[in-house]
């Protein structure tokens, strides 16, 4: 029978925060005892902004929801964009071409608006209207019960 060595237990480490230093030991890198200035380019939002700020989802989120959830039909929404030539145009969701080397293929960040065939936005940027997920805006419309 094999003999289980004898392993002897550690001293316990205790630490003294009052004898840490804060400071580097090291004066090679004295940038690191600096304090770091904060830029005056940088400006954090107002705290108005951060709680109350609903972000809206982007339209791929959108156009993904649309396409894959049951609920909808893909065939009954309509896509607003921007062309860099023509302008504003639109396209039904079922002739969108959402593959980067299809030629007609349009990036997701120029579309405005989508729109159900009846008429009704269900998501539009620059109002912040998102009634798929309610993001954005519609959010704090849906919730103004509450207040």
């Amino acid at each position: 029978m094999a003999s289980i060595p004898n392993i002897q237990a550690l001293p316990s480490v205790e630490t003294d925060l009052s004898t840490q230093r804060s400071e580097p030991t090291s004066p090679a890198h004295p940038s690191t005892t600096k304090p770091l200035k904060s830029s005056p380019n940088r400006r954090s939002p107002s705290p108005e902004l951060r709680t109350g700020e609903n972000r809206l989802r982007p339209a791929g989120d959108i156009i993904n929801r649309i396409t894959w959830d049951s609920n909808f039909e893909r065939n009954d929404y309509i896509i607003g964009f921007v062309d860099r030539f023509e302008g504003q145009l639109e396209v039904t969701l079922d002739s969108w071409k959402r593959e980067s080397t299809d030629e007609e293929f349009i990036p997701q960040h120029r579309v405005l608006y989508i729109r159900h065939t009846n008429g009704e936005v269900v998501w539009d940027r620059r109002r912040r209207i998102d009634k798929i997920f309610n993001s954005g805006n519609s959010a704090f419309s849906e919730l103004a019960f509450l207040q």
